[in-house]
């Protein structure tokens, strides 16, 4: 029933055309809208009517009815009307008004104008460049799904610049064949190309893809530890590592930079500590189900191996507090900060001490008072830092970490790292992998000290926490 009321909306200007090939468009636009989930009943007939009269070439008037529409609370409208306005459908560019209409539809709802909105965030369009902004309409975006449902505009657009003499031509007018016949000082465009296709249905955003927080201040000044990473030649069969990145949360505030301190890391393994890419897994975002999968991974590759591997266990992320201040434990991305959502720091170092491997080395770049990097406190936290009970390594096990006791774990923008991780990489990258494990904590924690008292104006002072059988043997250890 629909469908035909669909079809007797249109003008006879329109319904004379049936035969061409631009109508034959319009039915297999006509049906597509109707397979629409949930959003088919959002394409009014104005707005359907519309995009018709733009596919016909009648971009100016289409506009016009799409302003109309748009006045009558259209949400299809609204992200379509901002679309001409951003780039010059039909009407003079003006990023302003198109902000504004992509604002409003996807203030409504419409994923397809909040991934629009991010990308004016991105770029600085109308608005201060806003890497947070950004992130979080992407976010919202995934969380709609992470894919486009309304048809695309462009691809309408240039279909209807097959026809330039409608261009300016009002269809319904009674001059109608006489204008089509004129020249008119509203000449057509050439066809946009290059654009998002609204109508294709992209994958979900893979958030490790995202540029870290503070975007801006990185790609302007690209981190050297990013740069010339040494390689090396040996081929270190039996060291495994896992890298878990966490810096896009769902529930609380992101962690700037982690993601890019996990896969630059995640290059100095491979290329500087000669890991062979097929032992090293990088988690970016991980959630409670990745962590402990991967763990418990590791205690196969230990058994395979019989006390002959050597382990890394790298994180980047949200550290908390337990209730009780008896524990502390990592965050995965789908937690909130209530302890039965976050990795127990107790059973990581149970399961990691009774690993049977030559060593077990564990870099925290995280912080456990409920702090976040760029100050303040994650938002499921309490209000002030608190100081969890520090948690002792077992078996062959040596811990670096980021900071002690109620300390914060502070990022470094001006490289785009975390402090600890950029001089965990600086040290790397000056000794190209050959330092003592003694060597490389006494360069972490003296730099870190330093550049967090004048970078920060608060002390970060990253602490070494061997287990009792390493107490005397885990400075000279190397990481290959």
């Amino acid at each position: 029933m629909k469908r035909m009321l669909v079809i007797a909306f249109f003008p006879r200007a329109i319904t004379n055309a049936i035969c061409n090939s631009s109508m034959r468009f319009f039915f297999t636009l006509t049906i597509y809208l109707f397979c629409l989930n949930a959003i088919a009943s959002d394409i009014d007939k104005e707005t359907a009517t519309a995009l018709e009269y733009i596919n016909q070439g009648y971009v100016q008037y289409g506009f016009e009815q799409l302003k109309r529409a748009s006045a009558t609370n259209s949400i299809a409208a609204q992200f379509y009307v901002a679309i001409c306005y951003e780039y010059g459908i039909g009407v003079e560019k003006n990023q302003t008004e198109a902000f504004k209409m992509y604002r409003k539809a996807a203030e409504r709802g419409l994923p397809d104008a909040m991934y629009h909105i991010a990308s004016f965030y991105e770029k600085g369009i109308v608005v201060n460049q806003d890497a947070t902004r950004e992130r979080e309409w992407l976010q919202r975006f995934q969380k709609k799904g992470g894919v486009f449902i309304l048809p695309d505009l462009i691809s309408i657009y240039n279909e209807g610049l097959k026809h330039t003499q409608n261009y300016a031509v009002n269809p319904n007018s009674p001059n109608h064949s006489v204008a089509q016949n004129s020249r008119t000082n509203n000449t057509p465009k050439q066809p946009i190309k290059n654009v998002t296709i609204v109508q294709s249905v992209p994958k979900p955003i893979d958030y490790s893809e995202q540029k870290p927080i503070n975007k801006p201040t990185i790609e302007s000044k690209m981190s050297d530890v990013d740069k010339e990473i040494p390689i090396c030649k040996q081929n270190n069969e039996t060291i495994f590592i896992l890298i878990i990145a966490n810096e896009d949360y769902r529930r609380v505030d992101n962690v700037p930079y982690a993601a890019n301190d996990g896969k630059i890391f995640a290059e100095y393994c491979k290329k500087t500590l000669g890991v062979p890419e097929k032992n090293l897994h990088l988690l970016t975002n991980a959630t409670l189900g990745d962590m402990k999968y991967n763990v418990s991974m590791m205690k196969q590759i230990a058994e395979a191996f019989e006390g002959e591997a050597q382990f890394i266990f790298y994180y980047a992320g949200h550290g908390l507090p337990a209730e009780n201040q008896q524990d502390a434990f990592l965050l995965p991305v789908d937690g909130y900060g209530a302890d039965g959502t976050g990795y127990s720091v107790n059973e990581l170092y149970n399961e990691l001490g009774a690993l049977n491997a030559k060593s077990v080395v564990v870099l925290l770049d995280a912080c456990f008072s409920g702090a976040k990097r760029d100050g303040g406190m994650v938002a499921s936290a309490r209000g002030v830092a608190i100081k969890a009970k520090q948690t002792a390594p077992k078996g062959n096990m040596v811990v670096l970490s980021a900071a002690q006791g109620d300390e914060t774990a502070y990022p470094y923008k001006e490289q785009g790292h975390g402090l600890f991780t950029y001089y965990l990489l600086k040290k790397l990258n000056e000794t190209k992998g050959n330092v003592t494990l003694g060597e490389l904590a006494d360069y972490i924690i003296s730099g870190v000290k330093k550049t967090s008292i004048v970078e920060n104006g608060k002390l970060q002072t990253p602490t070494v926490i061997p287990s009792a059988t390493m107490d005397n043997t885990w400075r000279n250890m190397k990481l290959k």
